[in-house]
């Protein structure tokens, strides 16, 4: 369950892309709502869950960023993060929520700091705050759906997870 998550969510991620224009309302990260759907799932073994996003991450330069190594550290911190709310949190929807949002502001963030760094374009704080919120209103309901899709599904087929 947990590969067919993320590879739909990977896949998502591009079909959209694509038909997305990047000043819409409406940017898809559904492959860091995923990292968050399915960390549960990996009951409590966050050596397979950081090689599985590290994993991921190195795809997702491949594919999407034309990179090496860009989102596979950003999703290793991303990782940790997600690790870190849910050992404090208790598992649930608005907790996934909450985590989902945090996420996506952080890679927002570390993305933006990048590009101020490294590139010679200069972007405002406004360009900033627009991409969060671009981002929150499509993740936040594809959180909501894969959630609920994965814990009747888990517990349809009495699959353990972390509580």
């Amino acid at each position: 369950m947990i590969v067919i998550i993320s590879m739909i969510s990977f896949f998502l991620d591009g079909i959209l892309s694509r038909y997305i224009l990047p000043n819409s309302l409406f940017l898809p990260l559904f492959t860091i709502v995923s990292l968050v759907i399915i960390y549960p799932y990996f009951n409590n073994s966050n050596f397979r869950y950081f090689k599985f996003i590290a994993i991921i991450g190195l795809l997702y330069d491949i594919a999407y960023y034309n990179t090496l190594f860009y989102n596979f550290f950003i999703f290793l911190i991303l990782g940790f993060v997600i690790g870190l709310l849910n050992y404090l949190l208790s598992n649930n929807l608005y907790t996934n929520i909450l985590i989902t949002i945090t996420s996506i502001i952080i890679y927002r963030i570390i993305t933006f700091l990048f590009t101020i760094i490294f590139k010679s374009n200069m972007y405002s704080l406004f360009d900033l705050l627009k991409s969060i919120y671009s981002s929150l209103i499509l993740n936040i309901i594809y959180c909501i759906l894969i959630y609920l899709l994965t814990e009747f599904y888990s517990k349809k087929n009495n699959i353990l997870r972390s509580k």
